[in-house]
């Protein structure tokens, strides 16, 4: 049987970790907000990101865990003597391969400049330098990590972020005095956060779970082989993953503060997928792929039908707080320093569309895991391809383009790629979208619907901004509470979850 006290014990500490992770970056947002505003210096900062995320996407950096630990666990299943080499060995021949595409395109930096036509090339070549080379430690540190989760230790991945988060405060206040400096020092302070967080910190933990580092020269088979396995997710990045670097783009041909709208918006809406989702997906990833290796079939879509249900049930609570205040909470958050009242109106329209992407932020976490974990990579990577396309093109050709707009498409296309995905997952010719499981969301969308008009027709709420998000947000906690009382569904258990 699965072992959920272990599983749960797993995703708590992850949990913890990245809501100090989301605290401090909020707190990071919020000090951009006051030193810079919605301004020419903080778009420049997000276009200096377009590329170096990108690459870090393009080596599947994001997804090391879901290609190497499927790897590890066969690897460690048939030879664990050779498992030590066998990772090593590819940590060195990949961590050249990526310095080295990292130089390249340092020196293609001007080249940059030109193709995304930017407004201030000066700064934006003084904030590239350091972001493209701290993706460099990133990916290292990725594989370091990846090995330690195929160890299901957490602990040490989870101090990356928060290092990354608290250099980037530390340095963006040291360099406070214009908008420009301040986001110089961002980037300044994202380099040394991922050289001790995404390096240092992970060659200890690596080391600690019995990694054993040797001077030896890289095989360019492990190389290879772990290219032609990624190779869906290197060639194809789906709209889940590239969705910030199209506003990115697209929002650079709109007016100035359009790049940075979207960031201020979306990093608000993505506190809950980092705090709960992004740490449901990661921690129980190795017990997805055990299960599944060992053939324990039932408690595998066991496991996933509920982390969807769970998900779903506590993203639609969130939803409708973010819906019904988001105004306030972009108030309460930025407006303060250089971030204007007329800035708030501004973000906040955009925040109220970006909010509905928090469901399928947040069941993409769990369903392309389970593509991967049965090593079906292809699939989920033509779908988010195709839908990637479509984007761009309505977005080119969209007649009257502004930021709503642009944001309506993209999470329109982030709702159609996970429906896609959810509706054609499959385990050994099971779908796991059921009609139990089906009859759960129903629940789910009619508590939340209701909960809905309930605080939009009352509106019995104090008036300071602070206060009215406080009421709403205990609100929908005691009634969903209350309604999970009287509401029986398949795969939520109230006391299984208290």
């Amino acid at each position: 049987m699965l072992n959920s006290s272990k599983l749960l014990g797993s995703i708590s500490l992850v949990s913890i970790s990245y809501l100090m992770s989301r605290v401090l970056g909020f707190f990071r947002e919020i000090l951009l907000a006051q030193w810079t505003g919605v301004s020419d210096a903080s778009d420049t900062l997000d276009l200096a990101f377009i590329i170096p995320d990108f690459l870090f996407y393009l080596s599947a950096g994001g997804y090391l865990a879901i290609t190497l630990i499927p790897i590890l666990s066969d690897l460690s299943k048939n030879n664990k003597e050779g498992l030590n080499d066998y990772f090593v060995s590819l940590l060195y021949g990949l961590a050249i391969v990526f310095t080295f595409v990292s130089i390249v395109f340092f020196f293609l930096r001007n080249q940059i400049v030109n193709f995304l036509d930017v407004k201030d090339p000066e700064l934006f070549v003084k904030l590239f330098v350091p972001i493209v080379f701290s993706q460099t430690f990133f990916f290292i540190g990725a594989i370091l990590m990846s090995f330690q989760y195929f160890k299901n230790d957490f602990k040490y991945a989870a101090l990356a972020p928060v290092v990354y988060n608290f250099s980037i405060i530390l340095f963006g206040w040291i360099y406070s005095s214009s908008p420009e400096s301040t986001v110089y020092g961002f980037a300044v302070g994202g380099l040394i956060g991922s050289i001790i967080g995404h390096f240092f910190i992970q060659i200890f933990g690596a080391k600690k779970n019995g990694l054993i580092f040797k001077l030896l020269k890289p095989k360019i088979e492990h190389v290879v082989k772990y290219i032609t396995i990624s190779l869906p997710l290197i060639v194809g990045q789906s709209i889940a993953v590239v969705d910030e670097q199209l506003f990115r783009y697209f929002g650079s041909f709109l007016t100035t503060g359009s790049i940075a709208s979207f960031r201020y918006a979306r990093r608000v809406a993505l506190i809950p997928i980092g705090v709960i989702a992004q740490a449901v997906g990661v921690a129980s990833y190795p017990t997805l792929s055990n299960l599944y290796v060992e053939n324990k079939l039932e408690d595998f879509k066991l496991l996933i039908r509920k982390q969807l249900s769970v998900l779903t049930l506590i993203n639609t609570g969130v939803l409708i707080l973010f819906l019904v205040n988001s105004e306030n909470i972009i108030k309460v958050i930025y407006q303060r320093g250089l971030f204007s009242g007329e800035d708030t109106l501004r973000v906040s329209s955009i925040f109220f569309i970006v909010s509905f992407g928090l469901i399928p932020w947040s069941i993409n976490q769990i369903v392309t895991r389970s593509y991967y974990v049965q090593k079906n990579y292809w699939f989920p990577v033509w779908v988010g391809t195709s839908i990637t396309f479509i984007s761009i093109i309505f977005l080119k050709f969209y007649t009257t383009p502004s930021e709503v707009g642009y944001s309506t498409i993209i999470i329109s296309s982030l709702w159609l790629n996970m429906l896609i995905l959810s509706v054609f997952l499959t385990i050994r010719g099971e779908r796991i979208v059921d009609k139990l499981l089906m009859i759960d969301f129903l629940k789910i969308f009619l508590i939340g619907l209701g909960t809905y008009f309930l605080l939009v027709d009352f509106n019995l709420y104090p008036s300071a901004p602070i206060f009215e998000v406080v009421f709403d947000s205990l609100f929908i906690l005691l009634l969903n509470l209350l309604s999970l009382r009287f509401v029986k569904m398949k795969y939520i258990n109230l006391k299984r979850i208290k």
